[in-house]
């Protein structure tokens, strides 16, 4: 889990000096702040207390350093701003509260509330904790988090990596698994955490009419509120943000299918308002429902690094906002200079990139990609990352992939296929419901169909050890200072309600390897 450092970009002055308490009702003066600050605090001791509501949304934390976390909730069936009460305690039933402040559910913002927790002396590394939100007569559900490991502890580090939660698709089956799953010190959502489009499903209760257009696209501020609202309903969702830390990152359909700009009109329908319009109110639904603090003067700014103890940094990147329609960056210049200068500077044992689409290169046939939306379409740009891992001697680097829908494992090289030199390995997770070329070739019950496909996939990709197209779910990652494991986690269905999380895939890297051994 991330540990603080006073020059993490992902935690300004400002932050730091709200923390804490949301206003001067908790640890910090009003003589502290500047007069934005000491405002926002006055303002908030104003505040009236909700007197009732509701919590559809449940709860949320994310960021977690060694004496803090970033919690979130939502609250329902209230028209003004009020305050909450927010309670972090050492047991589930709260005889040991350790920590308690107020908090704004502000209407402006769709009345959720975020609270940037820093309690140097209250919270200690690496151990749990319970919180819970209260209007004066309910209360939240309870949600659990962890602090962060001490940056030089060699405890293994366990992150649950998932993306592409289609509701139309189908039940979040998969996120059932993924909440249960033991000591997970973070979940990563990979991108696609909803998708634009709505209308009807063929699964039963997953239809999705949140768009207030006929075009059936999300644009408004009001549609992307409305969608958060209706994905963060699952229960099963829900129990994943309740029992473990998140981060996120987006990928394309938070916005806009492939996000091709002011002219493009992408595979959607006519838009019914402009594009920047609609991006800022794609951007404001993401941090309005993440517990994820934005970034100071760079407040759209989703690129950032975690400190995860000494066994992993987690190098989170943004491979849409900064793409060039030429190909020749999927970085941008800014993002690219951080993140080899962060690779460079990194002494975990592990380098870990939280990464949108596919770094490996997916051909058919041989020398032929197929999709070039992924890295395969910044061939240069990816030559130039993974020779700059080789030439600085930089070990040990895997990536976590979400977008293509599909379980993959194999090796990054310089050319993305093999040929090229090894530098790097990758993961990708699947998908939580969205369709891969299974609903192409016929859906959940085409498995004969798509074999000969999964042998033609590694036949045409040597670099990969491992390809499933049929099955959907997660994977976990857990470093340790030898070795790297990885399961692939999956449900047979996801039409259906209630199914089981079976270990599709098991898998390992020794330290100072690029190759990725299948282990189950």
């Amino acid at each position: 889990m991330a540990a603080f450092r006073p020059d993490d970009p992902a935690l300004t002055r400002r932050e730091l000096l709200l923390a804490g308490g949301a206003a001067a009702t908790t640890t910090i003066a009003l003589g502290a702040l500047n007069p934005a600050q000491t405002a926002a605090a006055k303002r908030l001791a104003r505040e009236a207390a909700l007197p009732a509501g509701t919590f559809p949304s449940g709860v949320a934390s994310g960021q977690p350093f060694e004496h803090g976390i970033t919690l979130w909730t939502r609250v329902g069936d209230v028209e003004r701003s009020g305050r909450l009460r927010l309670e972090i305690a050492r047991d589930a039933d709260f005889a040991r509260v350790v920590h308690r402040q107020d908090v704004r559910a502000a209407a402006v913002r769709d009345h959720t509330a975020r609270a940037r927790v820093l309690q140097p002396r209250v919270l200690e590394p690496g151990e749990q904790y319970f919180y819970r939100f209260a209007t004066r007569s309910t209360s939240s559900p309870v949600g659990r988090f962890r602090t962060a490991l001490p940056a030089d502890s060699r405890e293994p580090v366990r992150i649950g990596f998932f993306s592409c939660q289609n509701w139309r698709a189908g039940y979040y089956n998969a996120h059932a698994g993924l909440a249960a799953e033991p000591d997970l010190d973070l979940v990563v959502s990979l991108g696609d955490y909803m998708y634009e489009t709505c209308g009807a499903s063929a699964v039963p209760g997953r239809d999705d009419r949140t768009s207030s257009g006929e075009n059936n696209q999300t644009e408004t501020l009001a549609d992307y509120r409305a969608k958060y609202r209706l994905y963060r309903s699952d229960p099963n969702l829900q129990a994943v943000h309740a029992n473990h830390p998140f981060v996120a990152i987006w990928d394309d359909h938070e916005f806009e299918n492939d996000q091709e700009g002011p002219k493009g009109e992408g595979t959607t329908a006519v838009r019914r308002i402009p594009y920047a319009e609609r991006r800022r109110n794609a951007y404001l639904g993401f941090f309005e429902n993440m517990p994820l603090q934005r970034i100071g003067s760079d407040r759209d700014r989703i690129y950032r690094k975690l400190r995860l103890g000494a066994n992993a940094d987690l190098f989170l990147l943004d491979t849409r906002t900064y793409r060039e329609p030429d190909n020749s960056t999927i970085l941008g210049a800014a993002q690219k200079q951080w993140l080899k200068a962060g690779l460079e500077r990194s002494r975990a044992a592990w380098k870990v990139l939280g990464n949108q689409v596919m770094l490996m290169s997916l051909d058919v046939p041989t020398g032929n990609p197929v999709n070039p939306d992924a890295w395969d379409g910044y061939e240069a740009e990816r030559r130039e990352v993974v020779q700059h891992v080789l030439d600085k001697g930089i070990r040990d680097v895997t990536v976590i992939t979400g977008d293509i829908h599909t379980f993959f494992a194999g090796t990054v090289t310089t050319t993305g296929r093999t040929g090229g030199r090894p530098g790097m390995t990758e993961f990708v997770g699947g998908s939580i419901t969205s369709d891969s070329l299974d609903g192409d070739l016929g859906g959940e019950d085409a498995r004969p169909i798509t074999e000969p496909v999964f042998q033609a996939a590694q036949l045409l990709n040597p670099h990969y050890a491992f390809a499933n197209f049929n099955r959907r779910g997660y994977g976990v990652m857990e470093c340790r200072p030898g070795e790297l494991t990885v399961d692939f986690k999956a449900v047979d269905s996801v039409r259906r309600r209630d199914r089981p999380v079976t270990t599709l895939a098991s898998f390992r890297v020794e330290a100072g390897s690029t190759a990725v051994q299948r282990t189950r």
